[in-house]
């Protein structure tokens, strides 16, 4: 099946900032490796941060998809968590430092509401799966959670920090141990090697 011009342009710009961010792309770039000229750009995008925003959100919405289809399953708990933890690992396995780090600079302007908005959403989510959990005795029922998504908000934004980002060599690595620091704290990983 031939690809339309608008796909080749989002296929396209979707790996380039996934590999460099966004910020460095140029739209001159992504025509250019897509084959379509920068006049076929601008009938689909009025601008880089429109194809931003598009790509980025409709790889949201495809995540949450995937994660209130797991939570609606009739998986244990801990069988849920740990798919929703390896499908954001492997979403986030071709993702470059390059491109978490666009999201954190402060000249980012809407990608940066759309980043936190994202966040938000995330939270909430979590917030709902959590209680669930504890009501049905699947998490310690005298941990707060308010002190828990505290703790996950913290983790995602020290993920913006240099000092973080250059402990890890990929997304990946840093994802994997943001959650498994939460998951388990210090404690050795039982019962997956995945997470």
């Amino acid at each position: 099946m031939k690809l339309t011009k608008k796909e080749q342009l989002e296929i396209t710009a979707k790996d380039l900032f996934w590999k460099h961010g966004f910020k460095k792309v140029t739209i001159d770039e992504i025509c250019k490796k897509a084959n379509v000229s920068r006049k076929t750009y601008y009938t689909f995008y009025e601008n880089k941060s429109a194809l931003v925003i598009y790509i980025y959100k409709k790889a949201v919405d495809e995540a949450y998809g995937i994660y209130e289809g797991v939570v609606e399953s009739d998986m244990s708990f801990s069988e849920k968590l740990e798919k929703i933890f390896n499908y954001k690992l492997e979403f986030t396995k071709n993702i470059s430092m390059e491109f978490i780090s666009d999201f954190y600079n402060p000249d980012a302007g809407e990608l940066t509401t759309l980043f936190n908005d994202t966040v938000e959403r995330s939270m909430k989510f979590m917030r709902n799966f959590l209680n669930i959990a504890q009501k049905n005795g699947d998490i310690n029922k005298d941990l707060s959670l308010d002190y828990i998504l505290f703790m996950m908000q913290k983790a995602i934004d020290f993920c913006g920090t240099p000092e973080l980002m250059v402990m890890f060599p990929d997304v990946n690595v840093l994802t994997r141990q943001v959650t498994q620091s939460i998951i388990y704290g210090i404690m050795p990983v039982k019962n997956s090697s995945k997470v």
